[in-house]
């Protein structure tokens, strides 16, 4: 691409970046060098609702809500935007019935909750499996901005991953929690103000919102709803009202980096209030992210980039396209080329942060009982800083994905966030559930997860796109890298796009074989995770005995299900310390 950044376009992204990196040290500085534990993981507990509000939607979306989303609607259309509409009822579910629990025990990560309400084998066993997917995830998410800065400014690849992962790594490790969500804060502001200017400056170039729904129309995007019972369809009104609540709950229940910010809250009712507007936050910037990818797609309508063999992967359509109608307007093309930055900082940060609270809390404070807590915060920022730089390693292997960034990280989620969300549902809505249920239903959970995707990946179930055209392209096509493009990443056939829209690429075919299991949509895979390890949890927890409902611990309940139970107590006990702490409920 010729269009490169100006010299301020440069300062206007160093100035972005050191932002981040200036509130990671004012909140070093201002702790002191007597920074406590408490400080350091949850921000004193002192943390305003707004900022916590913020920093759970930048956390959640980042760089596959900036980079991912747009490219998933620029290739199949508007439908993807039924997942962020089809979920209102989460928000609510979440704060009532899960973030009181986690308040009122005051712990620092799930991990702690799930030991105490069923033992440390099935602690760590979800440790290990949650450190393995945050890896995996947090390398993903620092490559799609340094793919950003590559294709924008010539860069390599390799030496934008060490800048960004550097500087993410940098104001981590010295601020901890409260530098992580200001920064946050920051950060969703700059992605909210960047996606706006793309939406606004596409559609004022395309001649208006009436002509770009006219070509999204011819170019096959003019449904907004597809209401088709058919599993292996990629989005329908039922993937989005059944797939994508699960992707949200599991996002609000059984991460990490959200319960840090639950907790991080002044009150209980703080934390209800943050954990219902930041899920619903999280709804409003993907819908303009699916804005994004409409007037990216009516802009380049009949002459796709990707077909063209302009840009080599779909996940480059965001930044080509800031690079192509910006560039005549110096600052502008670094101003959202940083906010490209800023959302994978967001949620890699956040990530790092909750895996060094695990590490720590889970198993240096096992470990290590007697150590003060100068010395454990010293530590844990130590540990950041060296999770860090194996983030950065990882980050270069994610670069030889195949598929498209929104996919794999919904992918990693559902093999290793639904099982986990599962623990956590049997804990908190099934008092006669035991630890061995839950680790059967872990174990189950993650094996159909596995199943699934491999089988996925051999039965070649991805999704063919919408069709794309390159009739009033002024280049010449080269027709090798074409086919290599849509045979390999795709599997879009090539029929006729000489001249208008292809009509040979069209919606997965519906009909039913044996592999029907491996072709289901990817936005179901973590409510088939979730779901297969309730159940398997249950009938494991028959099968070694039920525990007693009558001597379940009310704390570690949802307060409806405690309430339930302690009405059968109430028939046979005098009232106890429980049913006191039911009256707070």
């Amino acid at each position: 691409m010729d269009a490169v950044l100006s010299a301020l376009d440069y300062v206007v992204i160093a100035a972005m970046l050191l932002i981040s990196c200036g509130i990671g040290v004012l909140f070093a500085v201002r702790a002191g060098p007597k920074q406590t534990s408490n400080d350091y993981f949850l921000g004193s507990q002192d943390v305003p609702v707004i900022a916590v509000v913020l920093s759970i939607s930048a956390t959640i979306l980042s760089a596959v809500t900036f980079i991912g989303t747009p490219a998933e609607v620029y290739l199949y259309g508007p439908t993807y935007g039924l997942t962020a509409l089809s979920r209102i009822h989460v928000p609510i579910i979440t704060s009532i019935f899960f973030v009181p629990v986690y308040y009122r025990l005051k712990v620092v990560t799930i991990y702690q909750y799930i030991g105490m309400r069923f033992n440390d084998t099935v602690r760590y066993a979800v440790i290990f499996i949650r450190i393995i997917s945050g890896f995996l995830f947090m390398g993903v998410m620092m490559y799609a901005p340094a793919l950003a800065l590559s294709l924008a400014t010539g860069l390599s690849l390799q030496f934008s991953i060490l800048s960004v992962g550097l500087i993410c790594t940098f104001y981590t490790s010295i601020g901890g929690i409260k530098a992580v969500i200001w920064t946050d804060v920051f950060q969703a502001c700059a992605m909210l103000i960047g996606a706006v200017v793309m939406v606004v400056a596409g559609t004022v170039k395309i001649g208006g919102p009436a002509e770009g729904w006219s070509r999204a129309v011819e170019g096959g995007r003019g449904e907004l709803v597809d209401f088709r019972a058919d599993l292996t369809v990629r989005f329908t009104i039922w993937s989005g009202a059944i797939g994508a609540s699960f992707i949200w709950l599991s996002n609000g229940v059984a991460r990490q980096e959200m319960v840090q910010r639950y907790n991080a809250c002044r009150t209980e009712r703080g934390a209800r209030v943050a954990a219902c507007l930041g899920l619903i936050g999280t709804a409003v910037i993907e819908l303009l992210a699916v804005a994004v990818g409409m007037t990216i797609f009516a802009y380049y309508y009949t002459c796709d980039p990707l077909k063209s063999g302009r840009i080599g992967r779909p996940d480059q359509i965001v930044p080509f396209f800031i690079m192509d109608i910006f560039s005549s307007y110096p600052g502008i093309p670094g101003l959202l080329i940083g906010c490209v930055f800023c959302a994978a900082l967001s949620s890699v940060s956040s990530a790092l942060n909750g895996v060094v609270a695990t590490a720590g809390q889970d198993v240096i404070r096992k470990l290590k009982p007697g150590l003060s807590d100068f010395k454990y915060t010293s530590l844990a920022k130590l540990i950041s800083f060296g999770f860090g730089i194996l983030t950065i390693m990882l980050a270069f292997l994610a670069t030889m994905l195949s598929g498209g960034i929104l996919q794999t990280i919904f992918s990693i989620a559902g093999i290793t966030g639904g099982p986990i969300c599962g623990v956590i549902i049997l804990g908190m809505f099934f008092p006669r559930a035991n630890s061995m249920g839950a680790m059967s239903g872990l174990v189950g959970g993650v094996a159909v997860g596995v199943i699934q995707y491999v089988g996925s990946q051999v039965f070649s179930s991805r999704s063919p796109p919408l069709p794309l055209s390159i009739s009033e392209c002024e280049i010449s096509v080269n027709m090798t890298q074409l086919t290599s493009y849509t045979s390999d990443q795709y599997t879009t056939s090539i029929t006729g796009i000489t001249g208008g829209f292809s009509s040979a690429s069209t919606l997965p075919p519906t009909n039913s074989d044996s592999h029907a299991f491996f072709r289901i949509s990817y936005l179901y895979l973590q409510a088939l995770t979730t779901i297969s390890c309730v159940l398997i949890g249950i009938a494991a927890s028959h099968a070694t005995s039920w525990n007693d409902p009558k001597v379940a611990d009310p704390k570690f309940l949802t307060p409806f299900i405690a309430r339930l139970y302690a009405g059968s107590k109430n028939n046979h006990n005098s009232e106890n310390t429980e049913q006191m702490y039911l009256r707070k409920i």
